[in-house]
C-alpha cells in the first residue's frame, strides 16, 4: 500500500488481466441437435461474455495462490463449448475449470504435475461423493518413461541456447521473478544489505554480492553515495529486478534494487553521481 494513509507514495494497482485467445484451424465436429439448443445464451450473457471488459470479484487464495474464481472459466467455456463437449486444462491447479465445466454441462480433462495440489482438487469436485446426475472422476498417473534426448533428436527444429551455465551464483538461494507456492506469502522475495562494498556493488545476507545497473562509481561523490546507501538501506527490506543480461564479467548479479515501499535506488543513486 505504499505510503498509505498518506501521499505521496501510494502503490497504483492493476488489479487485471488478459485473455488470450487462440483458434484452431479446420473445421470443428458439429454438435448435436439437442446439445446446441442446451448450449444457448441469453442475449444478457451474449453480450456480457463477448464485450471487451470483464468485472467480476476475484476469489480467496485457500490451497493455491493462482486460483481464480469459476465465473472465468465457466464463462469461455460457454462461449466455446458446447454442452457435452470436453473441455481440457493442462495446468488444473485446484481444479476449478473442472468444477465449471461439470456445473455448465460439459466433461473436462485436466493436467497437473504438482500432486500436492490432488488433496484439494478431491475437495473442491467432491470426487468421492456422486452428485445427482452421476459425474465422477478418474485420477490417473503418468508413468510413461522416455528417453529425453532420443525424443528431442526427433523434433523438427533443435533450440540451442548461447548462454553457458558456468555462474557461480547459486540459483537456488535466489528467485527471478515471483515464486507461487503452497509456502509462499509475498509475491517477491525480499533480502537485507549484508555489506556495502562501494557505491556500484552490495552483499545480501545470502552473501551474493550485486551489481546495481545503471550506477557508476565516481571517487568524488563515492562517500555520499555510500551514506546514501546506508541511510536507505539499514535495517530494510529490499527486493531485485533484473534486465536481460544478468551478470557482470565478475559473475556479479546485475540487478535493480528496491526497497519494500518500491523506492527505487538506482535512480537515486544515478542523480548523486552525476
Amino acid at each position: 500500500m505504499g505510503s498509505f494513509p498518506y501521499p505521496r507514495n501510494g502503490i497504483l494497482k492493476i488489479d487485471y488481466e488478459f485473455i488470450l485467445l487462440f483458434k484452431k484451424q479446420g473445421s470443428p465436429p458439429k454438435p448435436l441437435k439437442e446439445n446446441k439448443e442446451r448450449s444457448a445464451m441469453t442475449k444478457e450473457e451474449w453480450n456480457t461474455y463477448f464485450s471487451g471488459h470483464w468485472n467480476f470479484a476475484g476469489v480467496k487464495q485457500n490451497g493455491h495462490l493462482a486460483m481464480f474464481p469459476e465465473e472465468l472459466p465457466a464463462r469461455l467455456i460457454k462461449m466455446f463449448a458446447f454442452y457435452g463437449d470436453t473441455v481440457l486444462d493442462p495446468f488444473l491447479g485446484s481444479g476449478t475449470t473442472s468444477l465449471a465445466a461439470r456445473n455448465v454441462g460439459r466433461n473436462s480433462v485436466g493436467y497437473e504435475i504438482n500432486e500436492e495440489y490432488i488433496p484439494k482438487i478431491n475437495e473442491k469436485l467432491n470426487v468421492y461423493q456422486k452428485d445427482l446426475s452421476g459425474n465422477q472422476y478418474i485420477f490417473l498417473t503418468d508413468n510413461v518413461k522416455s528417453d529425453v534426448n532420443e525424443e528431442i533428436d526427433k523434433l523438427p527444429y533443435i533450440f540451442r541456447d548461447p548462454h553457458k551455465f558456468d555462474k557461480k551464483i547459486d540459483p537456488k538461494k535466489l528467485k527471478f521473478g515471483s515464486k507461487i507456492d503452497k509456502n509462499s506469502k509475498e509475491r517477491e522475495e525480499y533480502y537485507s544489505v549484508k555489506e556495502i562494498i562501494n557505491s556500484e556493488l552490495l552483499r545480501l545476507n545470502n552473501d551474493s554480492v550485486i551489481r546495481l545497473i545503471g550506477v557508476k562509481e565516481k571517487k568524488v561523490n563515492n562517500m555520499e553515495a555510500i551514506q546514501y546507501l546506508m541511510d536507505q538501506l539499514k535495517g530494510q527490506k529490499v527486493f531485485l529486478k533484473f534486465d536481460n543480461e544478468k551478470y557482470d564479467e565478475d559473475n556479479n548479479l546485475l540487478c535493480y534494487i528496491y526497497l519494500k515501499n518500491k523506492t527505487f535506488i538506482n535512480a537515486h543513486l544515478q542523480v548523486i553521481s552525476k
